[in-house]
């Protein structure tokens, strides 16, 4: 008996478990097949969704009435932005600087000094009385006194019997420095015009003296005495 209670339970409890399923399963169907059948149809709720598998339908105003709209497709395919970056490469060269040294050289100058000692001149010049000429016709004469060195002639005098004495000459007129080693002296004959031969004669006097440019004096006068044949007609 009590048997026979539970079976008639679990009886009663499985209808109902059946007819709720069959309830469930008819309604998802009836969504379903409303929702893939009225979609663009009129709908009476604005903004009701519902959902019909992985679809979602919106009941929104389209124009002057609601209709149903699909809110998302699951074929919706997201695409992630692939954004590429590049980054950009920057070279430095390196400025390369040379920097040439300058050179200095330095010449050494060697100054080469010489001393030339030049001792001191102490000897007296040479000195020689020479002619002009062996013969003249005119009374005017010149005799010359020559050194083998530098000789000052400022040093001997035209006046008689003090560097020269003469005959048949009536005065020396110049002494003359014609050279550094010679000297010039012009004398005049006392001659007549007589066709007849004078002998003018020039000579050192015992006070004869001459110096060279170094003071050195000499009172020796070679050649002396020199003449003259004047023939005046």
């Amino acid at each position: 008996m009590t048997d026979l209670m539970t079976n008639s339970k679990k009886i009663r409890i499985s209808k109902k478990l059946v007819v709720v399923l069959c309830a469930v399963m008819l309604g998802s169907g009836a969504t379903y097949a409303l929702a893939a059948n009225d979609v663009g149809s009129k709908c009476s709720n604005a903004g009701r969704i519902i959902t019909v598998g992985e679809t979602k339908l919106i009941c929104a105003k389209s124009g002057k009435n609601l209709k149903w709209a699909i809110v998302s497709s699951p074929t919706t395919t997201t695409v992630a932005a692939t954004t590429t970056t590049v980054a950009a490469t920057t070279t430095t060269v390196a400025a390369t600087t040379t920097i040439v040294a300058a050179t200095t050289t330095t010449v050494a100058t060697t100054t080469t000094t010489t001393t030339t000692t030049v001792a001191a001149d102490k000897r007296a010049p040479i000195v020689t009385l020479l002619r002009g000429a062996g013969s003249s016709t005119t009374s005017t004469l010149t005799f010359t006194v020559t050194g083998d060195e530098p000789i000052t002639c400022s040093t001997l005098s035209k006046n008689f019997d003090e560097d020269f004495t003469w005959d048949k000459i009536s005065l020396i007129g110049s002494i003359v420095q014609t050279s550094t080693t010679i000297c010039t002296l012009t004398a005049f004959a006392t001659a007549e015009r007589d066709n007849d031969d004078h002998l003018a004669t020039l000579r050192a006097s015992a006070n004869f003296s001459i110096t060279d440019t170094a003071g050195n004096a000499q009172r020796t006068l070679l050649g002396s005495p020199q003449s003259t044949t004047v023939r005046r007609a």
